[in-house]
């Protein structure tokens, strides 16, 4: 098991290497839309059937529907690797300082029940008061329509999601016969950004 003042240090460097996977894929789907579109049957037909089975219709997917699909997929690992993250750290304090309960004995789930632990078990202070932190927990909640809702919105029963989603620049709710989540990659990396605030606040708590 990781010490308590090495697990942050090792999260940081997960979000260095997310982030840059994030931009790589990016660069991909941009390469990707473009070869399509450059595509050619009489000139280049292995490539037509091999990659692309003679689809003449893709160009939407390839401009909206799969980079969305994939910038879901990225807020879903995002929030999974910060809940984690928070876990292990419990986990370390825990087995460094034999507290009266262990993180799984704890009542909740997920952020809210670390955030809970670290406060009353494990005396750490987490900075819930700063907008890093606020902004965290927003994508936690835009995480779970994707998660749960496969990135589709309720204007009844997902008002706070919209709210969310209405404030913030990179992120977009569209319309047509259901209301569809749009996550933008520079939302992605204000997420990114959030959660290396709030880890180097809490690696130096365990310093």
């Amino acid at each position: 098991m990781q010490k308590s003042e090495q697990v942050s240090p090792y999260f940081l460097y997960d979000l260095e290497r997310f982030r840059i996977f994030v931009e790589l894929s990016d660069r991909h789907w941009e390469e990707e839309s473009i070869k399509y579109n450059e595509s050619d049957i009489e000139t280049d037909e292995r490539t037509c059937w091999d990659r692309y089975r003679y689809r003449s219709d893709l160009s939407a997917h390839f401009q909206e529907i799969f980079p969305q699909y994939q910038k879901q997929s990225y807020l879903l690992m995002l929030v999974s690797l910060f809940e984690d993250y928070l876990n292990q750290l419990c986990n370390s304090l825990h087995f460094e300082n034999d507290f009266c309960c262990s993180l799984k004995e704890y009542n909740g789930s997920g952020i809210e029940r670390a955030k809970r632990y670290l406060v009353k078990i494990a005396k750490i202070s987490v900075p819930t008061e700063i907008k890093s932190w606020n902004q965290i927990i927003d994508a936690r909640d835009i995480r779970n329509i994707v998660a749960h809702n496969a990135g589709y919105l309720d204007k009844e029963s997902h008002k706070k999601q919209l709210k969310i989603v209405n404030k913030s620049p990179n992120l977009d709710a569209e319309e047509y016969a259901r209301v569809h989540l749009n996550i933008k990659q520079a939302y992605l990396f204000e997420v990114i950004e959030a959660m290396e605030n709030v880890a180097n606040i809490l690696w130096r708590s365990t310093k």
